[in-house]
């Protein structure tokens, strides 16, 4: 189809660095009034490319209520705001992404990397930890909980979270050498 061939297009012109050319293939994919994900996406990135970070956010939210399930628009929605620096508007947006979905490792990821910004070290630690948890790496998982202890930036109900969480992912460490041994 002539959308799906200018998409293609204007990915491969984005790759190329060719912005500008990128942006007149956008405008005529755009002109052919086809509501995609992906496409929306595609013309946030050229936006965020050119430097105009305002514009790829308002491409990204609009396309999110159109969209609200795709995971892209909310990755690249976050990107967006993280590299605009504008970290007080990304953590309550990947904060209300978590609401939905926890399981979602690059979400904790992109939150860790919002909270290392900040200077947020236990907080940093913890969604770190949680972004191994979520792909079965239980050992680092522990150690960036182990560091999270030792910061005194947060509160007492953070601290407490950590300790928490520590005790809780040591013990599923018991049960997998457990299993490990009894050659499960």
């Amino acid at each position: 189809s002539q959308a799906a061939t200018r998409y293609g297009l204007v990915f491969a012109l984005m790759r190329a660095k060719d912005r500008a050319a990128a942006q007149r293939e956008m405008d005529a994919l755009v002109a052919l009034q086809v509501s995609s994900p992906m496409i929306a996406g595609l013309a946030a990135e050229i936006k965020a490319g050119a430097g105009d970070f305002g514009a790829a956010q308002t491409i990204y939210r609009e396309a999110l209520l159109r969209f609200p399930q795709a995971k892209s628009l909310a990755y690249g929605y976050a990107e967006s705001l993280f590299t605009a620096k504008q970290y007080d508007q990304v953590l309550p947006f990947l904060e209300a992404q978590l609401q939905r979905d926890n399981s979602d490792f690059k979400l904790h990821g992109l939150l860790a990397k919002t909270y290392a910004a900040q200077g947020k070290r236990l907080l940093q630690y913890k969604a770190q930890a949680e972004f191994y948890v979520l792909q079965g790496l239980l050992g680092q998982a522990v150690e960036q909980l182990q560091f999270a202890q030792q910061e005194t930036d947060g509160n007492f109900f953070e601290q407490s979270a950590v300790d928490a969480r520590l005790r809780e992912l040591r013990k599923l460490q018991l049960e997998d050498a457990k299993l490990k041994k009894n050659g499960g």
